[in-house]
């Protein structure tokens, strides 16, 4: 059984090395059957998990993905702490598939949680921060909730700025959002402004 799970494995990274994601998906899918063989403690059980997850995400096969997210996330539940970095990965993961498929609420609450744990491990100005405050930005400006949405972006702006400086790349995802947000706000000129500078920073990246 181990031979077959490690054959179903090799397969797969190969699948993926060569973007075949369809066979990659039906590869680890292989592998989690067999796995499933050992118990979901077996270390086995969890890898299968977490990358068929991760290539279905890649595949935008997103409503397949959200099971096997929510199982990885219960199995890292399980075995560590509520503040672990893993159990933070796993919510953010699965956040964003429930982004994805627009369950706000959900992908919310999860967000919530990694920036809680994030916070705490890595502190108020890191990376991992402004990112989760990106993304909680992004679930409300999705629902038309843009105070929320745009408090969420100038915390996440405002720490990007202190680490990359203002001409970085990281920035240009965020500046055009906030840009969009200001102009459902009716703040064009602001809007304008901050279009432009993301168009800078993708003109220096050429």
């Amino acid at each position: 059984m181990t031979a077959n799970w490690t054959n179903y494995k090799m397969q797969a990274i190969k699948a993926q090395q060569n973007r075949n994601l369809d066979e990659a998906e039906r590869m680890w899918t292989d592998a989690l059957k067999e796995a499933e063989k050992f118990g979901e403690k077996d270390g086995r059980f969890v890898t299968s998990v977490d990358n068929l997850a991760a290539v279905l995400w890649q595949n935008e096969k997103f409503d397949k993905a959200e099971p096997h997210f929510k199982k990885a996330l219960i199995i890292r539940e399980r075995t560590f702490p509520h503040d672990h970095e893993d159990v933070a990965t796993c919510c953010n993961n699965l956040a964003c598939v429930l982004f994805k498929r627009e369950k706000y609420k959900e992908a919310e609450e999860l967000y919530l949680r990694t920036l809680n744990v994030r916070e705490k491990q890595d502190g108020k100005n890191s990376k991992g921060v402004a990112n989760c405050l990106y993304q909680l930005g992004m679930v409300f400006h999705a629902q038309n909730r843009y105070e929320k949405a745009e408090d969420y972006y100038k915390q996440a702006l405002d720490i990007k700025n202190k680490i990359y400086g203002p001409d970085h790349v990281e920035l240009v995802h965020l500046l055009k959002n906030y840009a969009h947000l200001l102009r459902k706000t009716n703040r064009e000129p602001t809007a304008v402004q901050m279009e432009q500078f993301a168009k800078t920073i993708e003109d220096k990246q050429r």
